[in-house]
């Protein structure tokens, strides 16, 4: 019963006819029916990860009742974790191959815990990637904070749009309990006053109240701040607590359009198309050539030896490529020898410190560190390597500190 007296304890940002569904689910957890199986395999064919990418546009999915954390309600019912989809926005930011973000709500709401980060999260993205949000089914309670941190909000004609607010519930067992003759005895710290209100006198069911009206007032700063119009508004003109459908909720100003998934998609992916048709310069074309062909080996070296504003000449000289021989020639002296490989390489790779002043750091960096350790087998073998034994000729120490030859086959691709 965990999962139940979890649900019941909990204070919900969600339909008061969802919430019972959502403790009538948690109510079987232990029981096992094809819907749960079929949904719970359904899931694993995502990998435990929902988001999906049409046309460069990033699809994140919201629906169902909304929890936290990953468990087992949003593995079988449906549901959705606010964390899973605070890792999908993350992971669809991140990716160079998607130029937009639709959220794609239908979902009477859920926890209020953890909405307030992920709404953030949201509002926090507008302007990195274009993100809207549309509207299918439901878009309540705690579903609404979330689509209301997009940049736009588009819903279908039929969505229920609104339900702002917080509900908590109490169960009281004392009854029951002294039926069945069950004494419940409990001592509270008489410091604490405030930790265990009773719900049979007005002072308790106060402090409850107090509790739900703040959690709603951030609640309905949220809403006010993501789609800009003040905290009145909000209260007077976004449905008092009750809901508004498709139309009514634009004229209201909940919402910013009313319209179809598919049309919400393709705009943002002709969006997109526009925006990736837009020539890039390549971030090596303004470096020389001598340095062109390593940061388009790895890219990442482009961020450490950007151009300055104005872009440098095309033209090679002939110090330019002997100081950069010169360089390269140093690095492969000091390589190989005691110092910790990773500093090593970064040094040797992302800036532009000559090999003399690395060396001075890399042995700073020894007194500061002690020796780098290697097994019994790479320090021989280092000492074969130094010593000009046959057949050491092409060793060398990759960038964990580890041997690169036949006594460590496994670094071989």
């Amino acid at each position: 019963m965990r999962a139940l007296e979890t649900a019941i304890s909990a204070p919900w940002a969600m339909l008061p006819e969802a919430v019972e569904q959502v403790l009538e689910i948690a109510a079987r957890e232990n029981s096992t029916t094809p819907e749960a199986l079929e949904a719970y395999r359904a899931r694993e064919l995502k990998r435990s990860e929902r988001a999906g990418v049409r046309d460069g546009v990033a699809i994140l999915y919201a629906h169902g009742p909304m929890f936290k954390g990953a468990n087992l309600m949003t593995e079988i019912s449906g549901a959705t974790s606010y964390d899973r989809l605070r890792r999908d926005l993350q992971t669809a930011l991140d990716d160079d191959s998607v130029g937009a973000v639709l959220l794609s709500v239908d979902s009477p709401g859920g926890e209020a815990h953890g909405c307030d980060e992920l709404a953030a999260a949201i509002y926090a993205s507008r302007g990195k990637k274009p993100i809207h949000a549309h509207v299918s089914g439901h878009g309540c309670s705690g579903a609404y904070w979330l689509a209301s941190a997009a940049e736009k909000i588009t819903v279908s004609d039929l969505a229920t749009i609104g339900s702002i607010g917080v509900v908590l519930g109490i169960t009281e067992r004392k009854k029951s309990d002294e039926a069945r003759g069950i004494t419940h005895t409990e001592f509270v710290s008489s410091q604490s006053p405030g930790k265990r209100p009773k719900m049979e006198t007005d002072e308790g069911r106060a402090q409850i109240q107090k509790y739900v009206d703040d959690m709603a007032q951030v609640f309905v700063s949220a809403v006010a701040k993501y789609r800009g119009v003040s905290v009145e508004k909000v209260l007077k003109d976004f449905a008092q607590g009750g809901v508004e459908i498709g139309e009514n909720a634009r004229k209201a100003g909940m919402v910013d359009a009313v319209g179809q998934f598919e049309d919400v998609l393709q705009s943002l992916a002709s969006r997109t198309r526009r925006s990736s048709s837009t020539p890039k310069p390549s971030p090596s074309a303004a470096l020389p050539t001598s340095h062109r062909a390593l940061v388009e080996a790895d890219p990442a070296i482009a961020e450490v030896t950007a151009p300055a504003p104005a872009p440098l000449a095309p033209v090679e000289t002939t110090s330019a490529i002997e100081e950069f021989r010169a360089r390269v020639a140093g690095y492969a002296e000091i390589d190989g020898q005691d110092h910790a490989p990773e500093l090593f390489a970064a040094l040797r790779d992302y800036t532009t410190v000559s090999a003399e002043r690395a060396a001075s750091i890399l042995a700073a960096a020894r007194k500061d560190f002690g020796t780098i350790s290697v097994s019994a087998e790479d320090a021989y073998a280092i000492k074969c390597m130094k010593a000009g034994a046959l057949g050491t000729e092409n060793w060398t120490i990759g960038v964990d500190g580890k041997l690169n030859s036949p006594l460590n086959p496994d670094f071989f691709p």
